[in-house]
């Protein structure tokens, strides 16, 4: 029956995911073109696609539905997947740094927080179709809430802070069409973005700290705290907080005088350089009483408006609660998550990207020159001097750098042409949403659509020194199977939800 209503594809969205995904082969092959070791990451990225392909295919033949009534295994399923990723000798790291987030399967290997995205996008639009009418209940949404929060963990665990991050806009996305308040969905964006900008503020402000504290340093004439300051650079604060084990460095031995005397240099370089703000996030008792107290007060405000019977300090109770547990999740987030250095230079670099000479800073100004130098018309195809040979002057340019290779070597005309294709795909799945028969197609398409133009969004963004660096991949374009599977096979769910549009 289905077979015979191929007039009811969607062959906009798939003509954009197929020239999405042939020009990331092309910009592969351009940037080995010069290269003679054989078919390189090109070729490969082309058997991801056929196998993505047929997934497409696949997952279009199935009934959307089906996908509903089995969303808690499907979803519980890959939550073991990314449990056995956290296990040694199981999980592994196919560069040998990064996260642990590949499981190997044969000759095959795959990254489960790809396809955690997909399952949680399934059970969240199945879950609030089942609560459907009451959804504008605070109380329902706690369960949305555990079903991200449990993947988002086990990410953070592996540790890919970015890839977990990408989990926040599916979970808004679905709530907000499933029909939840919006003073609620405004809260947990609130919740959610106190509870990590404050943790990475303190960190970001301690590493610009680092300068003035070796000044400091040599003020004091302490060479020895000063030799080691070089030596741990940021890691330096774990020491003032009293660490004497800094991972990477092994233990650190002190005497109490010199501990003193780091304690009165660290103290002075927060004095003279650092604002209010700076001073009050790292008291941690002043951070807690004041979360609490604004919690008391937001609950008293509640008990007086269920005595009234009233909801005039609805107003009221809400933001001030939400501001409270936000502090205080954000204490426990400094506590429970444990930055790395580089994982705050990846997540703050683009502010300025010229204080951070390695890593992210040195990606965000290695990129913006690359895809300026394209120009109008870019400097053609395998021209790419920035982007292509086997140690390119942009890092990561086939994965998360992919688009300024393209930009290189296409310009400004190339660039335009590959976002607007790219911006077709998530705009044709929104179509579908709302187009849906039922609830649950409908928020399916609408999480999917989420998921994707996030990723798009985000890498967008890191490229152009926009955003943070957070890791994420462009969608059909960048070279990796699984994102590009999980991508083929998400758009086949899309058309399934089309196609059956249609059906009686």
């Amino acid at each position: 029956m289905i077979d015979r209503k191929l007039d009811k594809l969607d062959y906009v969205l798939i003509t954009c995911v197929i020239i999405s995904v042939l020009i990331g082969v092309l910009t592969l092959f351009t940037q080995e073109v010069n290269i003679s070791d054989g078919p390189g990451k090109w070729y490969k990225q082309l058997l991801y696609a056929g196998i993505g392909l047929v997934a497409m295919i696949f997952m279009t033949r199935i009934n959307y539905q089906l996908l509903g009534s089995y969303a808690f295994p499907i979803y519980l399923f890959s939550i073991v997947l990314l449990v056995l990723t956290l296990i040694p000798g199981i999980g592994y790291l196919p560069s040998g740094r990064g996260a642990r987030s590949w499981l190997k399967l044969g000759i095959f290997s795959i990254q489960t927080s790809e396809f955690a995205k997909l399952s949680t996008v399934i059970l969240l639009g199945q879950y609030l179709v089942l609560k459907e009418r009451e959804v504008k209940n605070i109380s329902v949404l706690v369960i949305p809430f555990l079903i991200v929060l449990v993947p988002m963990v086990l990410i953070t665990l592996q540790p890919d802070f970015g890839t977990a991050v990408s989990f926040i806009p599916i979970l808004l996305a679905i709530l907000f069409l499933g029909g939840a308040d919006i003073l609620h969905i405004s809260s947990l964006i609130i919740l959610g973005f106190i509870s990590l900008a404050i943790p990475m503020y303190v960190e970001f402000t301690k590493l610009t700290l680092v300068d003035a504290l070796k000044t400091q340093l040599g003020r004091m004439d302490k060479s020895d705290l000063l030799t080691l300051t070089n030596k741990l650079g940021g890691k330096i604060w774990l020491v003032i907080k009293g660490k004497t084990s800094i991972p990477g460095e092994g233990d650190i031995n002190l005497t109490p005088k010199s501990i003193n005397y780091l304690l009165e240099a660290a103290d002075q370089v927060i004095d003279e350089n650092t604002g209010i703000f700076f001073k009050f996030f790292i008291n941690e008792d002043l951070m807690i009483g004041t979360g609490v107290i604004l919690m008391l007060v937001s609950l008293i405000l509640f008990i007086i408006k269920l005595a009234r019977g009233k909801d005039e300090f609805r107003k009221f109770y809400i933001p001030l609660g939400v501001i409270g547990l936000s502090i205080v999740f954000a204490y426990i987030v400094t506590k429970t998550i444990p930055f790395r250095e580089n994982q705050v230079v990846r997540l703050t670099a683009f502010i300025n990207p010229d204080q951070f000479k390695q890593g992210a800073g040195y990606q965000l100004r290695a990129s913006k020159p690359a895809i300026g130098s394209g120009r109008f018309l870019g400097k053609g195809l395998a021209n790419g001097e920035m982007t292509e040979g086997r140690i390119p002057h942009v890092p990561e340019s086939s994965t998360d750098f992919i688009f300024a290779s393209w930009a290189e070597q296409t310009g400004f005309v190339g660039s335009v042409f590959l976002i607007f294709v790219l911006l077709a795909i998530p705009l044709r799945g929104l179509q579908v949403a709302f187009e849906s028969k039922d609830k649950f197609g409908s928020l399916l398409a609408a999480g999917i659509v989420a998921l994707i133009f996030f990723h798009m969004f985000i890498n967008l963004g890191i490229v152009m020194g926009l955003l943070p660096v957070t890791g994420l991949p462009l969608s059909f374009v960048s070279y990796g199977g699984s994102h590009l599977i999980m991508s083929m096979m998400a758009v086949g769910i899309i058309i399934s939800i089309k196609i059956r549009k249609h059906a009686n």
